[in-house]
């Protein structure tokens, strides 16, 4: 009976944690304050059984708050043929912790992720959410095993993964068999690893953490992964589809993916011979270079294909000889092995891409890539080749994978390199107007803009993928001035060591400037204005201020005006200029008779600051903004 009570009292106190779970009531303050949802708890068991297989199990409990926090109630699951779903479940509970409903299996639903023209992968994802309810909050459970067979990725940890999103309790466990050795990294998380090992040699490491408040980032703040807790985990050994390999160092890595990918570089002799023909009278191995990229771009096209290990192992060069495609690691194979053909070695790269993408962390050697570009060195030169675009120059990166680090692969091994920096000067906008104002207010104004480097991105891409009625509408929906007709435009390409375009438009603004009586009131600045400014914020920064590659450029206006006969300016307008840690302005205008020429120059400096500087970031936009206001005011003589 003794023995019986003390059962059934820890029975009851199971039941009763497990109920606290479910319940809205239990939440402290702490953790509703700026959250739209909170996590329950968060458990994740990954056991590996072999350096090649492994289970995953993850079991979620959210409470939303609120509507803003509904796709917290959502779960979705991928798997390929090196992964299976094991258990797919989940519970609905309201705000007294009561059960509504269970997940049936009619409401998990399966699809393949091939979603878009020409990308081809066997991923596939299930996924469920229970139906928008009624009220707030409820709280949602899904737990979730898979078995692993790629275990060249072990998992990254993120229990607070989302803006607004508080965490009460979360554990991650990970056991590993005796004679394989976990590598980890744990970020943002004070308490140490916990390790125990068992009788029979397996290791358990785990990390517990509780009780999160709600990140809210601010303005210009550094990524979120850099302010949540993570803990990243990799193998030293792994094996996956009969490949081994090793993930201690980044030699070790580069070493694998060369082995992966060794002989399969061979081209057919005519194609063999169509390189040799192509380059035989350029003298120049940069000339080489691009003779052979401007072939690859002309007789190639980019298609996604990641099956199996097929994700990190190219097609054969021979194959895309005969299909012409292939995506980034078959085009950039296909072009390794032309160049060799031509006596010019090349190395692979790989990068972490993507305009908003994180650069990898290079202090844990790892898999955290997802494309690939070609190195060709050239003594002191070196030219990066993005093989999946057929319209990029070579030698020129762009914001997809300039500014970051990549992995150099070579026969021995692997080592960190740094991809191209683009500055300032790199990135330039520059800028001529002339405008013909009439002594209504009204104005034509031709316009000739050319953009180099990062600038000239997004100005490429409308050009090329856009057709002449979709620029028309992109550019009216940019330009700033009201009420305005755009008249002709177009655009031009230009290669150089940096890519341009250049662009001119023509321009019918009915109210450029205002009249009031005898007076014309002359905005100096309507195409380039910077208006808006960061908010002040009520509580002292917690963050550095991060400015990405956006903030790298080199703006110069030149405005030449024609105001109407008979008008001369009431005041004259001092030189402005602004110096900061972040950059400088300047503008000054010149006034001969009805000419009035406007010069504005603005540069700045991307990079990451310190918290005490954001007010001196905002008091700098403030005067920006305020000189770009600046305006002439003429008066009609009698």
């Amino acid at each position: 009976m003794k023995y019986t009570l003390i059962g059934l009292l820890c029975l009851g106190g199971k039941l009763a944690c497990a109920q606290s779970e479910y319940q809205s009531s239990t939440l402290p303050d702490a953790l509703r304050e700026n959250a739209h949802s909170v996590v329950r708890r968060h458990e994740t068991q990954f056991i590996v059984k072999s350096p090649g297989e492994a289970t995953k199990r993850v079991r979620r409990v959210v409470t939303v708050l609120d509507e803003q926090g509904d796709d917290q109630a959502v779960q979705v699951a991928g798997y390929d043929k090196l992964s299976a779903i094991d258990e797919f479940t989940g519970a609905l509970y309201d705000a007294s912790g009561t059960l509504i409903r269970k997940l049936k299996k009619a409401d998990i639903a399966d699809q393949s992720s091939q979603s878009t023209q020409g990308f081809y992968d066997d991923q596939r994802y299930r996924s469920a959410s229970f139906p928008k309810q009624p009220g707030y909050p409820y709280t949602v459970e899904f737990v979730l095993e898979t078995t692993e067979k790629n275990l060249m990725l072990y998992p990254t940890w993120i229990p607070q993964n989302d803006e607004h999103l508080s965490v009460e309790q979360a554990t991650f466990t990970v056991q590993m068999p005796k004679g394989l050795t976990l590598r980890h990294k744990a970020v943002n998380i004070s308490a140490p690893v916990s390790v125990s090992t068992t009788s029979d040699g397996r290791q358990s490491f785990t990390w517990t953490l509780a009780n999160l408040p709600a990140l809210v980032l601010e303005p210009l703040s550094p990524p979120a992964r850099e302010q949540l807790p993570i803990v990243y985990t990799a193998p030293s050994a792994f094996d996956v589809q009969r490949y081994s390999g090793n993930l201690s160092t980044w030699r070790d890595l580069g070493r694998f993916y060369h082995t992966l990918n060794a002989g399969r570089d061979q081209l057919p002799e005519a194609v063999q011979q169509e390189v040799v023909d192509l380059v035989k009278s350029e003298p120049t191995t940069a000339g080489k270079v691009a003779r052979i990229y401007r072939h690859l771009q002309d007789h190639t096209r980019y298609v996604s294909i990641q099956l199996g290990i097929g994700g990190w192992q190219t097609i054969d060069a021979a194959s895309v000889a005969k299909s012409h495609y292939g995506d980034c690691k078959a085009l950039t194979n296909y072009m390794k092995a032309m160049l060799t053909v031509a006596g010019i070695p090349a190395y692979p790269v790989l990068v972490r891409a993507g305009e908003n993408e994180s650069d990898a962390r290079i202090d844990f050697p790892s898999f955290q890539f997802n494309h690939v570009v070609l190195c060709v060195p050239n003594g002191r030169d070196t030219t990066f080749l993005e093989c999946t675009n057929n319209l990029m120059p070579p030698g020129y990166m762009s914001d997809f994978t300039g500014n970051r680090h990549g992995l150099l692969v070579l026969p021995d091994g692997g080592r960190i390199i740094q991809m191209p920096v683009y500055r300032p000067a790199d990135n330039r906008q520059q800028r001529q107007i002339q405008v013909t104002i009439g002594s209504d207010g009204t104005a034509t104004a031709a316009v000739r803009t050319h953009y180099t480097g990062l600038q000239h991105d997004t100005y490429a891409q409308a050009m090329h993928a856009l057709s002449h009625d979709e620029q028309r509408n992109w550019l009216i929906k940019r330009i700033s001035i009201p009420s305005f007709e755009l008249g002709a435009f177009g655009y031009k390409a230009e290669v150089g060591p940096l890519p341009a375009v250049t662009e001119n438009l023509s321009l019918t603004a009915r109210q450029w400037a205002k009249t009031s009586g005898s007076r014309l009131f002359l905005p100096l600045n309507l195409l380039s204005a910077q208006t808006t400014v960061p908010p002040t914020l009520s509580t002292p920064r917690r963050t550095p201020l991060v400015m990405n590659t956006n903030y790298d450029y080199e703006d110069t206006d030149t405005v030449v005006y024609q105001v109407p006969e008979g008008y001369a300016p009431e005041f004259k307008l001092d030189p402005t200029v602004i110096e900061s840690a972040f950059g400088r302005y300047s503008a000054q205008v010149a006034v001969e008779g009805k000419k009035v020429t406007y010069i504005r120059r603005m540069s700045m400096h991307g990079g990451r600051y310190p918290a005490t500087t954001y007010t001196d970031w905002v008091a700098f936009r403030r005067k920006v903004a305020r000189a770009d206001r600046a305006q002439l005011v003429f008066v009609k003589s009698n």
